[in-house]
């Protein structure tokens, strides 16, 4: 049975669960040596040692489906606020740009781009202040007038490694889920800056990354031809698969770790494909909804708030 590990408010208190078809239980009720006595930690203490404790949660799993009744659930969160995100906190969230490429003729105005002439863009985003979770918990950001949306798949690392092959590369990735590269178009593209383009004003703003429900392992998760959907207030604005993508997820991996040491917890933001607001100059505005899905990794539900 496929399954997601999530994290939840339970009382008050952030929850690293599981989610097996319907039904959730606490991480530490069916597995608890993955979690090794660090609660509070959350699913950063499975991600730690994910080759070591992958197994472990597949066999727990395994055995709810046998033994029903053996652990007692946990109720569902009675408001998509509950949802947190997943990851509390990871060390790194690296975004990759410009990956798909009606995004980069279309949405970016490169009508001749070419990836032979071409070397992937990557920024971070502060994980402690960018990641969220569901519901009303996005802030417009008040130094924007022009606040955009970009739909992503998320990759997860479970292993430490630096200069990575390209062909070594998928056995570092730990699962997927999904995320909202939020982003402020008028400081990304601010006349004043000097050269015009700021990926800090425009991308690593407070609440800028929302990320889950929860993160599918690897093993569950066909990663060829995932179909990316987002919808604003209803309205389809992005459709597309990862087949589209520039870049792979093993060449994106290989790249950056050409930079960085990966570790544990990372995540990676692919890149979006066409339909951002960008081309077309339609902005988000206070109380929209965003409700984005990828094949098999359930739907990411957000509102924007006024905090302006």
């Amino acid at each position: 049975m496929s399954f997601s590990l999530a994290s939840i408010d339970v009382d008050g208190t952030a929850t690293a669960v599981v989610l097996a078809g319907e039904t959730l239980y606490r991480v530490e009720d069916i597995a608890p040596s993955v979690m090794s006595g660090q609660a509070p930690a959350g699913l950063m203490a499975v991600f730690e040692r994910w080759p070591e404790n992958e197994p472990v949660l597949v066999d727990a799993v395994r055995r709810l489906e046998s033994t029903p009744g053996a652990v007692s659930p946990v109720p569902h969160p009675a408001s998509l606020e509950k949802w947190l995100t997943p990851l509390r906190y990871p060390r790194k969230v690296i975004c990759t740009g410009f990956n798909y490429m009606r995004h980069v003729t279309k949405d970016g105005g490169h009508g001749s781009f070419s990836k032979d002439d071409n070397i992937p863009v990557f920024f971070l985003k502060p994980p402690t202040t960018t990641l969220v979770g569901q519901g009303a918990s996005v802030r417009y950001p008040a130094q924007s007038a022009k606040f955009d949306y970009e739909l992503e798949l998320a990759v997860i690392i479970g292993r430490r490694g630096r200069k990575i092959g390209v062909d070594e590369a998928m056995p570092y990735v730990a699962g997927y889920t999904i995320g909202l590269d939020m982003s402020a178009r008028d400081w990304q593209r601010h006349p004043q800056h000097m050269v015009k383009f700021d990926l800090f004003g425009g991308k690593a703003f407070d609440d800028s990354c929302p990320l889950g429900p929860g993160i599918v392992p690897a093993r569950f998760v066909d990663l060829d031809d995932l179909q990316l959907r987002l919808r604003v207030n209803g309205e389809l604005r992005q459709d597309a698969s990862t087949s589209d993508m520039i870049w792979t997820v093993a060449e994106q991996i290989a790249a950056i770790s050409e930079h960085v040491t990966l570790e544990p917890g990372d995540v990676i933001m692919t890149g979006t494909p066409d339909g951002v607001g960008l081309s077309s100059g339609t902005w988000l505005k206070a109380g929209d909804v965003l409700e984005a899905e990828i094949t098999g990794l359930g739907t990411l539900t957000v509102q924007i708030v006024d905090d302006r």
